[in-house]
């Protein structure tokens, strides 16, 4: 850090040479706060674009689950068709016995009746019209059961054969079902591996945009860096410092920013100010180019903690 002058270095601040470093500073900042920027929203892109990609994997395979679970309920469904039509088959058989058995029945029946006739006409003896009347009623009361009991076997077969019909109708519509869901699963994780690319063109974007912010960094550094080799100063992030040719616990800063919140005074880029070494920058004044002496500084710097950067007393932190 070289010693100058108040007013060498006000002449240095107005020279050509330090004006047109002072404006490749500004273009290496300039260049580093787009680069960051870019490379901000190219991260950003490349998160939601990951994220993408695995929401639509996560789906493709959540969609491949559910039309395994359709094709294990067609599965099922045609178990219980077939067992259904199975159960119906004994059921055939044993309606078309009884529907034999009801038909003779029913032959014996008119045979009776028949007879009874017959036996009316001739004017045969009352025991034997009795007998003929019992035995017709008690064919008849058979005829009657048994034609009865073919009709529940019949009922059975046709509930087992309706409900056999109503599984096949849901196993049909789950295995289309398993189709549908099956294709809608492969769009899925088709669209999850269009998204990784796209991801993975991003991530390059990304890598790019973050050797562009090493590069700008890198720039600004060797801005900062020239300042000290061309004017023997001590370069930091918002001032160069100068030691002062007279006292050597203070030094001069020149502003590299404009700040106006942060520091005790409101910073303009390019202005000259005062720094005392123990205090640095957390106390800066005006630059003038006699030192104030030690009590004159404290003086100044407990004001400034008591009554603020405007001379409004400063409020107790709570």
């Amino acid at each position: 850090m070289r010693p100058r002058r108040l007013d060498e270095l006000k002449e240095l601040v107005a020279s050509p040479d330090f004006r047109s470093w002072w404006e490749d500073l500004v273009l290496a900042r300039v260049a580093l706060a787009e680069t960051e920027a870019q490379r901000e929203e190219a991260l950003s892109s490349l998160t939601a674009m990951e994220f993408r990609a695995e929401l639509s994997q996560k789906h493709a395979i959540d969609t491949l689950y559910r039309a395994g679970e359709s094709e294990d309920q067609a599965a099922h469904l045609l178990a219980e068709a077939e067992t259904l039509e199975n159960r119906s088959f004994p059921g055939v058989a044993a309606f078309e016995e009884q529907r034999y058995r009801v038909s003779e029945l029913w032959y014996r029946l008119g045979a009776l009746e028949t007879q009874l006739e017959h036996a009316k006409e001739t004017k045969q003896s009352a025991a034997q019209i009795l007998t003929l009347e019992r035995q017709r009623q008690s064919a008849a009361d058979e005829y009657e059961k048994e034609t009865a009991r073919k009709n529940r076997l019949w009922d059975e077969v046709e509930r087992l054969w309706a409900k056999s019909a109503e599984v096949s109708l849901l196993r049909s519509e789950q295995q289309l079902q398993a189709r549908k869901v099956r294709r809608e699963a492969e769009s899925l994780f088709a669209l999850a591996e269009e998204r990784k690319k796209r991801a993975l063109g991003l991530r390059t974007g990304s890598e790019a945009a973050a050797a562009a912010v090493e590069a700008a960094r890198a720039r600004l550094e060797a801005a900062r860096s020239a300042a000290t080799e061309r004017f023997g100063a001590l370069a930091g992030t918002d001032f160069l410092f100068f030691r002062h040719p007279q006292d050597s616990r203070h030094a001069y800063a020149v502003a590299l920013v404009e700040d106006t919140e942060h520091y005790n005074v409101e910073v303009r880029p390019l202005a000259l100010y005062s720094v005392e070494h123990r205090r640095g920058v957390a106390f800066l004044e005006p630059a003038r180019a006699q030192a104030p002496g030690a009590e004159e500084g404290d003086h100044r710097f407990e004001q400034y903690f008591l009554h603020g950067r405007k001379g409004e007393p400063r409020r107790t932190p709570v």
